[in-house]
């Protein structure tokens, strides 16, 4: 019989004590991997949906606010900006493509996100690897193409049961609560269902930013605020200003004739109203190697918004936040660890208390002191990889579990197979701190006196 198997037959004469001492292991290992595997996951998908909009464009307030609610949907909008920002914006020679983006209301929680169809179809890719993203891919039906109807995300269709063809009423607010304000006199038509991506798309209800201000028509006092044939998809173009305010003027002229001019309507309906307002603007820009330049140039050139940098808003944010979380919850993981590791040690050397006569036997029958110390480290390491390998397992269990939520708040899918790279220096510390755990014991066994021993049989 080998030392190994002489160690794991020691260990199980003891059941309960081994098993005490395994689930403590199993319980600071468990806490560690979860933290890792959660921070890693969280943090590599802030990142990854940060990196699709290179700027984001808003009112003046908080950059972080900004980020959080026009891309991740988390919080409230920080305000309104001008809406001719968009044209301009959108004619910058270093802009590949600028999407408006305006909110206001939701439907059982879910926020409506009024933009543009080119957002959806736009070509998303990687900004690192360049592979293609299936963010608003659709699973049924089309994007919208007229005002009123609507693509939603996968988590919406499955909590609201809602389908294409189906119809439904906006609220007032972010928050559906009794007593709320209901567009009931201007429904929504869903017209899509996008897959499912694991990103805050998932629980986002697209329509065309014309939608929010119809829905609110009577809140302006003014018929539809653009009236822009939707049947063409074209991009709107940019118009400085005084163009823009004199073909609104023409356009008024045109109305009270009950006859407009044909090509002033059409000026028209390519551009925005000077009245509207939109949340944000969301930008990609030619290269990400831009962002700096031209975050900069914003708040010079832009006196009422603000700008910020995705990505940079969100590393900033995880450190401020999430990374002062996630050391705190490896501190508590490893005291965990520690006090498992004294455990180790209490119950090898109770353990070798209780059975110096069988190591003095040991001893007679051949075995070396050298032999009988391995023997001692083999049952520490054997606690102590047992409990690393439940407790991997528990932390699987409790970042599925986490995962399953973070994807019900935040729309974020956490992979419980994609390990953390500090999980194997973890793992390799708690397996070093089990083996010195077991050296006090194994010194004591070391020190036996085998003839005393022998002699108290």
């Amino acid at each position: 019989m080998t030392l190994w198997h002489i160690a794991w037959n020691y260990l199980w004469n003891r059941k309960l004590t081994t098993f005490l001492t395994i689930l403590s292991v199993t319980l600071g290992v468990g806490l560690i991997t979860a933290v890792l595997l959660l921070s890693y996951e969280v943090e590599r998908r802030f990142v990854q949906e940060g990196q699709m909009f290179d700027i984001a464009v808003g009112a003046k307030g908080s950059t972080q606010q900004l980020v959080l609610s026009t891309i991740y949907y988390i919080g409230q909008p920080a305000g309104i900006m001008p809406a001719d920002y968009y044209n301009k914006l959108k004619a910058e020679p270093d802009v590949l493509a600028a999407f408006p983006i305006t909110m206001g209301d939701s439907f059982k929680g879910f926020r409506i996100v009024g933009t543009t169809r080119q957002m959806l179809e736009f070509d998303w890719r990687d900004r690192v690897t360049n592979e293609r993203r299936g963010t608003y891919d659709l699973a049924s039906g089309a994007y919208f193409s007229r005002p009123l109807e609507a693509v939603i995300g996968a988590t919406v269709a499955k909590d609201t049961g809602l389908q294409v063809g189906d119809k439904f009423a906006s609220t007032h607010g972010m928050m559906e609560m009794e007593g709320i304000e209901r567009h009931e006199d201007t429904p929504y038509t869903v017209v899509g269902v996008l897959k499912p991506s694991g990103s805050p798309t998932d629980r986002a209800i697209f329509a065309d930013y014309e939608s929010i201000y119809d829905v609110h028509e009577h809140e302006y006092g003014t018929p539809s605020l653009f009236g822009r044939d939707f049947g063409n998809d074209e991009a709107v173009t940019a118009e400085p200003k005084g163009e823009h305010q004199q073909g609104e003027s023409d356009h008024h002229d045109g109305e009270s004739d009950h006859h407009g001019d044909k090509d002033s309507e059409h000026a028209d309906h390519e551009h925005f109203d000077p009245r509207e307002k939109l949340t944000a603007v969301l930008l990609v820009l030619d290269s990400p190697g831009q962002r700096f330049e031209f975050n900069q140039r914003i708040s010079e050139e832009y006196p009422n918004a603000v700008a910020a940098v995705p990505i940079l808003e969100i590393q900033a944010l995880y450190n401020q936040l999430l990374g002062t979380a996630r050391l705190v919850m490896l501190y508590i993981g490893f005291l965990v660890i520690i006090i498992s590791s004294i455990s180790i040690v209490i119950g090898l050397y109770l353990s070798i208390i209780q059975r110096k006569r069988d190591l003095a036997i040991m001893r007679a029958l051949g075995a070396s002191s050298g032999e009988v110390v391995g023997a001692v480290l083999i049952e520490a390491f054997w606690v102590t990889l047992l409990g690393l390998v439940t407790g991997y397992a528990a932390g699987l269990g409790l970042t599925w579990g986490i995962g399953a939520y973070l994807v019900q708040t935040i729309g974020f899918k956490v992979s419980v197979f994609s390990p953390s790279p500090d999980m194997i220096s973890a793992y390799s510390a708690i397996l070093i701190m089990g083996m010195i755990a077991g050296i006090l014991p194994a010194w004591q066994a070391y020190r036996t006196d085998v003839a005393r021993d022998l002699a108290e049989l």
